[in-house]
């Protein structure tokens, strides 16, 4: 079982389930599974010889975002980077100023053309091998067993690395909820 199955399975519960406990279920696993399709590092590890078991998503990675920046996990930082606030009025009004802006109208977001499931952790794999994980070299050192990064010497994100992740993550955002509406019609109609 994996995210595309799962999207599928819940898909199947909205159509067809006759349950609304059931029916509700499945509606909020859709919103949790869309919005996470669309994040990098959940579709994506990295093995090698610092990491011979995977980095699990770059939950073993060790990075800091500045110099007097406290080290956090690679994974940790894409999550924050799409979103790092459980304000809702903050996010609301985040989200207005994305659906404002010019690159992100409909007519932009070339993305939207596939409405297939299995497209859209390609998309967001190829983020993360060609720029999550690699900016000029690796990103970042392994956590070495420990809980948290609080590895003194994780390096700092190459220059540009932090806005480049903050424009793809404004996009994927986009991406995911402009398909999730389409998904949401799809299924319930209006």
């Amino acid at each position: 079982m994996n995210i595309l199955t799962a999207l599928t399975e819940n898909e199947s519960v909205v159509k067809n389930a006759n349950d609304p406990e059931r029916k509700a279920i499945a509606l909020a696993w859709l919103f949790h599974l869309v919005g996470d399709i669309h994040q990098p590092l959940h579709t994506a590890q990295l093995f090698t010889a610092e990491y011979p078991q995977g980095d699990k998503g770059g939950n073993e990675i060790c990075v800091r975002v500045t110099q007097a920046g406290q080290p956090m996990d690679l994974h940790r930082f894409w999550d924050g980077v799409i979103t790092s606030s459980s304000n809702l009025t903050r996010l609301r009004n985040e989200a207005t100023a994305l659906r404002t802006r010019q690159e992100f109208q409909r007519s932009q977001l070339t993305e939207l053309a596939s409405t297939d499931f299995q497209a859209w952790p390609k998309e967001s794999y190829e983020i993360a091998t060609k720029i999550a994980y690699r900016s000029g070299g690796p990103i970042g050192i392994p956590k070495g067993g420990i809980i948290d990064c609080m590895v003194a010497t994780a390096p700092i994100f190459p220059a540009g690395y932090v806005a480049n992740a903050s424009r793809i993550a404004d996009r994927r955002m986009i991406l995911a909820g402009c398909r999730l509406a389409h998904l949401l019609t799809r299924l319930l109609g209006n």
